[in-house]
């Protein structure tokens, strides 16, 4: 978790707060988070949709929008970084049809790492209430 999804995901205090949060998620089940980790499009948020932003210099980025702060508008881009990017300098802006994380996911993670990302994630179940 900590290697490949922490940069945008997060589960209680750990991780970052670009993507769904995932406490309690393993109580999906092992089929739902396979199809949630290796097809993110399927059953996305919008919320979560990718937006193709081009530059006034041409460049074009892949991010999420997180927020507008007056003239600057604030992506996170693929690896959950902050960009800052004054509205001056966007030409376009729209939302895609796909999540912003990488449908690449099977090819990047090494397959003994996915399979103890996914105990990992299915051992994430809700936490029970406290007793008095």
């Amino acid at each position: 978790f900590t290697k490949h999804c922490a940069a945008c995901h997060r589960i209680g205090d750990a991780g970052g707060k670009i993507a769904p949060q995932l406490d309690g998620v393993g109580v999906r089940g092992v089929e739902r988070l396979l199809e949630d980790v290796l097809d993110p499009n399927r059953n996305m948020d919008v919320a979560f949709r990718a937006r193709s932003v081009t530059l006034t210099n041409e460049k074009t980025l892949t991010a999420l929008m997180l927020r507008v702060e007056g003239e600057v508008v604030v992506f996170a881009d693929l690896e959950g970084k902050e960009q800052r990017i004054p509205t001056k300098d966007i030409a376009t802006n729209r939302e895609t049809q796909l999540s912003a994380m990488p449908a690449n996911f099977a090819d990047v993670i090494p397959e003994a790492d996915l399979y103890h990302l996914l105990a990992y994630l299915l051992d994430q179940k809700a936490k029970e209430p406290k007793k008095e």
